[in-house]
């Protein structure tokens, strides 16, 4: 297992990639950033597969590279019997749902990185 140390720093790099994938859009960029609040609201209140099915219901597929993507190496520290790639999203989503403790995990890392990427976002407002 990771240690905790590592893990932080880890989120918090995860976390600084996603917003500057976001930096890079342009004029989407204020709708990427209320992403951040969404997402994390689906992710807190319905859990790991609704978050995979918000994201993947955007209608635009550059958000799956900047919201799942961006967090490949988090989905990866499950150590899942499915490896995450882009073929095998959908089973990765449903089968790390038969571990409880490894659901719980993957959604404490997602939830902890998404709130790193807001505090990052309030300031690029400061910028």
């Amino acid at each position: 297992m990771v240690e905790k140390e590592r893990l932080d720093a880890l989120i918090s790099d995860l976390s600084f990639q996603l917003i500057n994938k976001i930096k890079e859009l342009g004029n989407e960029k204020k709708k990427a950033l209320n992403l951040i609040d969404k997402a994390l609201g689906v992710l807190s209140k319905d859990g790991v597969y609704a978050y995979y099915v918000y994201i993947i219901s955007q209608k635009d597929n550059k958000y799956n590279e900047i919201f799942l993507d961006t967090f490949r190496k988090i989905f990866d520290l499950t150590k899942n019997q499915i490896t995450y790639n882009d073929d095998r999203r959908q089973e990765y989503f449903k089968d790390i749902s038969n571990d409880i403790h490894k659901l719980l995990f993957l959604k404490q890392l997602l939830e902890k990185t998404l709130i790193y990427a807001r505090y990052h976002a309030k300031a690029l407002d400061g910028e």
